[in-house]
């Protein structure tokens, strides 16, 4: 292992890097990209212990930090790229990245004979037996010739735009007239990245098509070749128009080759001059290009992460069902009866969020009493169930409304597949507010029971649930008539484009979420050291939410943040953040709950919100925080707080190093959801 990651095991470990030595080491904040940088920095670290987790899941976290480290560029490349070229802190992301390369490279190497060991074999072409070669050879001719287009660029001409994140060989070919001329080829997504041959050869898509160049050039020799791979910005959102909302986003589907490049990545083989057209036409400079002595785009081993080999994964977290949810089988028990009895609030994926969320929405499509569906949707896809049991209602004559939110980043060609199924179906589909981005996951079930009453059954996550990547959120599920009632003013206002009421219970930003969460703090610094903040977040970079943080904490309040992305407080200074503590779960999927708490014992403040700490967020985002009142359900979220501070995967110290702290926080939060589902149910009722 590099000495300079260490794992994050036991305590004294610490995750160095590199900040650029003309970049200020006692600055009041810390660097915001830097600092996003860290988040595939931890992960990758997590994958470099060979001790700590079985092989195939170090190749799902080495996956993953390719994965983050795609979606920092696509997110934040091109404000980096409008940082002056050559400051210390565009000159220190650089090398951050540049070492973030260099480290999935090796691991990937050092990984390769682990797998090897369990018949799992990361092959090159020249390794594969001649029936392997011959095999692939037909796969070649059969489904990739017919689709891949071979190009020839004349001089003066510029090359094809290259997709986002898409593969592509530039290759350099000498015609029968003895003219060097310039080729490329974009590899499709017909095919899986690793092509599985025989007993348990894995061979990378780009090596079968280098074997075939020749085929694709027929007439020209081909001289050298060499992958890259272009990152585009993820644009912001267009206003939708009003003869047909879906045409921003569809317009933004061609940004996949037309947004702007942020990113060029090459491997060392490619030629000087063909690096030196490539980063020309796509404007970018020697800053923006990335040799990677590895494999280009490491997010595309997350299918061999998912082999089926469990004896190669950790133990399989098995989602706990409520006990008053147990033997869900479409009729029994009834989910509506068991919400009128009291509230639930679960934490997937420890609790299940089928059982929970989804059977609550199964009950609804075939429940005749069932007057209206109302949901939120932020980047689904039209094969998740929660998608599909909206569907299903719309069919069955439901009055079903969704507010598919297609200005999310990276994720418009599902929202709009989404959108027009549901459409299709005869759902009543809205786009979100102009110029707000609406984030905060919220369902509304109206039903009249028997007794003719009709009442609101809520649903608030402080994130969207995919069942693909079983996220970790919070989310309670109510009959409130209080929470009801908001939801059903919050819909009205993202449908009709209303003012915004009044809630009751809610507290939905922007407008009221900054100064609520401000006074919030305030009233915590006013307490002095019988003053406690803690709050559990995404990204918290906010300036003006952490200079109030910095003011309880010189005030002497205890300041206590569990960050899993982006952190630019600076911790533990002297004469500004001296009471305050950072620090960071795991992070082997993506977490997405958000606990704010503030002050102890039966007077504290607790609320889930779907909203981080950003300007994003606070300003630019319909987000909300729900205030949770029931002592018991209270009782398990702060549990959930001390667990997560009681054993991080990483601490941050006050020169902005990640330090390895105890970790296993997720084994205890197992435990946690089975002692939970046995609970007594919680009343969150505002009254």
């Amino acid at each position: 292992m590099s000495p300079a990651f260490a794992a994050p095991r036991t305590n004294g470990n610490v995750l160095r890097h590199e900040r650029g030595a003309a970049v200020e080491s006692h600055s009041r904040y810390l660097d915001e990209d830097l600092s996003a940088l860290d988040v595939p920095a931890r992960v990758l670290a997590l994958a470099e212990d060979p001790d700590a987790h079985p092989v195939l899941e170090r190749v799902h976290l080495l996956a993953r930090s390719g994965w983050s480290l795609d979606e920092f560029f696509q997110l934040r490349g091109e404000q980096l790229r409008r940082t002056a070229a050559g400051s210390p802190s565009r000159r220190a992301a650089w090398i951050r990245v540049q070492d973030l390369l260099g480290r999935q490279g090796r691991l990937l190497r050092r990984v390769t004979p682990v797998l090897a060991a369990e018949g799992i074999w990361l092959c090159d072409w020249e390794w594969l037996p001649e029936a392997d070669r011959h095999l692939l050879s037909g796969l070649f001719r059969d489904r990739l010739l017919p689709v891949i287009a071979p190009m020839i660029t004349e001089p003066g001409r510029p090359l094809p735009p290259p997709a986002n994140l898409a593969l592509n060989l530039a290759v350099g070919v000498r015609d029968d007239r003895g003219g060097r001329q310039f080729g490329s080829v974009e590899l499709p997504p017909v095919l899986p990245r690793l092509l599985a041959v025989s007993d348990g050869r894995l061979i990378p898509l780009e090596q079968v098509v280098v074997a075939h160049l020749p085929a694709l050039f027929a007439g020209s020799s081909v001289e050298s070749h060499g992958l890259f791979r272009v990152t585009r910005h993820a644009g912001a959102p267009t206003p939708a128009g009003p003869d047909d909302p879906l045409a921003p986003a569809e317009a933004r589907l061609h940004e996949d080759r037309q947004g702007t490049p942020v990113r060029l990545e090459v491997e060392p083989r490619l030629p000087e001059a063909v690096l030196r057209r490539l980063a020309g036409e796509l404007d970018l400079s020697a800053g923006d290009v990335y040799a990677v002595h590895g494999l280009l785009g490491p997010a595309d081993l997350r299918s061999l992460a998912e082999a089926d080999r469990p004896d190669l994964k950790p133990p399989r977290i098995e989602p706990v069902t409520h006990r008053r949810l147990t033997g869900y089988d479409r009729s029994s028990p009834d989910v509506f009866q068991v919400l009128d009895e009291g509230d639930l609030l679960v934490h997937p994926p420890y609790d299940s969020f089928a059982a929970s969320v989804e059977a609550l929405l199964r009950q609804a499509v075939s429940d005749p009493g069932v007057l209206a569906v109302k949901c939120t949707l932020y980047r689904p896809s039209p094969d998740q169930p929660v998608v599909r049991a909206l569907v299903r209602a719309a069919e069955r004559g439901t009055h079903v409304v969704v507010l598919v939110e297609l200005g999310a980043p990276m994720g418009e060609r599902e929202s709009l597949a989404s959108a027009r199924a549901l459409e299709r179906a005869g759902a009543h589909v809205v786009y979100g507010l102009v110029d707000l981005r609406t984030h905060c996951p919220v369902t509304l079930v109206v039903r009249q029971g028997a007794d003719g009453v009709v009442r609101q059954y809520g649903v608030v996550s402080t994130a969207h649930h995919d069942a693909r990547r079983a996220p970790e959120l919070l989310a309670l599920l109510s009959a409130d008539p209080a929470l009801g009632a908001d939801l059903t003013d919050l819909f009205n206002y993202l449908t009709g484009y209303s003012r915004p009421p009044q809630f009751r219970t809610l507290l939905v930003g922007p407008g009221a979420f900054r100064p609520r969460l401000l006074e919030l703090i305030g009233k915590e610094a006013a307490a002095g050291s019988a003053g406690r903040i803690a709050l559990k977040v995404g990204r918290l970079v906010d300036r003006e939410v952490i200079d109030a943080l910095y003011a309880a904490s010189e005030r002497g309040a205890r300041v206590e943040l569990v960050v899993s992305g982006a952190c630019a407080v600076r911790p533990g200074v002297a004469g500004l953040s001296v009471n305050i503590r950072v620090v960071a779960p795991a992070c082997r999927r993506f977490e997405g709950s958000r606990l704010f708490a503030f002050g102890t014992g039966e007077d504290a403040s607790w609320c889930l919100s779907s909203g981080d700490l950003a300007a994003r967020n606070l300003d630019r985002q319909v987000d909300i925080a729900l205030p949770i009142r029931d002592s018991a359900l209270r009782s398990r979220l702060e549990e959930t707080l001390d667990i997560l501070l009681a054993r991080p995967a990483w601490e941050l110290g006050p020169d902005g190093v990640w330090r390895g702290g105890e970790g296993g926080a997720e084994e205890v939060l197992q435990q946690l959801a089975g002692h939970a589902a046995g609970a007594r149910p919680g009343h969150n009722r505002s009254s």
